[in-house]
């Protein structure tokens, strides 16, 4: 994608989207409603026309074509199966409108229902099928023409939470067993981080930041993304020194500690530190702690506990523990802890 644009009217929906995904790629649209990237996918599909820029499949402008002339599939939310047809006609579907001899049509459908693991399942109806298999046909029968790319629009929102965990992984095993390349939409940061090679975060029609998943959850590159991935503390601070990529910073608890930042960037003056809420630690009340507050709320999660403490300036602060075998983190609402941190925990960033 160069400089794609897209105005609906006077809004502009995608501002400028420069994009380059790799073949083989489990590529992520990653943002909240109304941010672009269902836009930039439809584009991608042939749906939408860009008003300016250019879209390139190796290296072949696609930008005007219509749909069934790109060699692009894709899984819609609502899965748009067949309700008449039985699982294998429904994903057969595809090769017969594009002609396809009816041998190849039974070999490809049978290889497809072996990839999803629904071979037992080819003479039913859809209608006899639960969510998570009618999107596995869904999934086979985009997958079945063998298309250069396969855009996925926010696929798995309709399943509950287990089966939606589980079809992550499917996903994932399935883009690495076809090596077709995946685009996928979705406002759910857990589903980017758990199959995406490359996440884009997408913003008011801009993407902010393009990385790998740890790339983007440790070294965010503005608030926005350190805000929208994950749960996040905000600290002011002041820099007092500067030395290589990192520098000192005084909080307002008057401590100071070491926080790096992006490159072409060189702090100075007041600056926001980030601190994810499982790199800080709470402890009893003592002179070593870099924060002190009180405890406001205390969650219990299971695997771990979410301490939600108000600093001394009134700053809101969480820090999430892992529990051990003998139970919850063992403070009480109202009590007041310090707060740790390590010196490779906290980075500075662009406002």
């Amino acid at each position: 994608m160069q400089n794609v644009v897209k105005d609906f009217g006077h809004f502009r929906a995608v501002d400028n989207v420069s994009l380059k995904i790799a073949s083989n790629e489990f590529f992520t649209l990653l943002g909240p409603s109304g941010c672009g990237k269902t836009t930039l996918l439809r584009m991608l599909a042939g749906f939408e026309m860009p008003t300016g820029g250019k879209i390139l499949l190796d290296k072949a402008d696609i930008s005007l074509l219509p749909p069934n002339r790109r060699p692009i599939n894709t899984v819609f939310q609502n899965y748009a199966l067949f309700p008449h047809m039985t699982v294998a006609e429904n994903i057969g579907f595809g090769l017969k409108m594009l002609g396809r001899p009816k041998a190849e049509i039974e070999k490809v459908t049978q290889d497809m229902l072996r990839l999803v693991q629904l071979e037992a399942r080819g003479k039913h109806l859809v209608t006899q099928l639960s969510g998570g298999q009618q999107q596995r046909v869904a999934l086979a029968r985009a997958l079945a023409p063998q298309p250069k790319v396969l855009l996925l629009d926010e696929p798995l929102s309709a399943l509950d939470l287990k089966l939606r965990k589980s079809m992550q992984i499917e996903l994932k095993r399935l883009q690495m067993e076809t090596g077709i390349t995946f685009v996928f939409v979705t406002h759910d940061q857990e589903e980017a981080l758990t199959m995406s090679d490359r996440i884009a975060v997408m913003s008011e029609g801009k993407v902010r930041q393009v990385g790998a998943p740890d790339a983007i959850y440790d070294r965010p590159a503005d608030r926005f993304v350190a805000d929208f991935i994950g749960e996040t503390n905000f600290l002011a601070a002041d820099v007092v020194s500067v030395n290589g990529n990192v520098a000192r910073v005084r909080l307002a608890s008057g401590k100071e500690i070491a926080a790096r930042f992006a490159e072409g960037t060189q702090p100075s003056g007041k600056v926001t530190v980030v601190i994810r809420p499982e790199h800080a630690r709470a402890a009893a009340v003592s002179a070593e702690a870099d924060l002190k507050g009180t405890i406001q709320t205390i969650v219990y999660l299971g695997t771990d506990t979410h301490i939600h403490a108000v600093l001394e300036d009134g700053t809101h602060f969480t820090v999430r523990q892992q529990n051990s075998r003998s139970g919850p983190c063992g403070f009480s609402t109202g009590e007041q802890i310090g707060i740790h941190m390590s010196d490779d925990v906290a980075q500075i960033l662009r406002d």
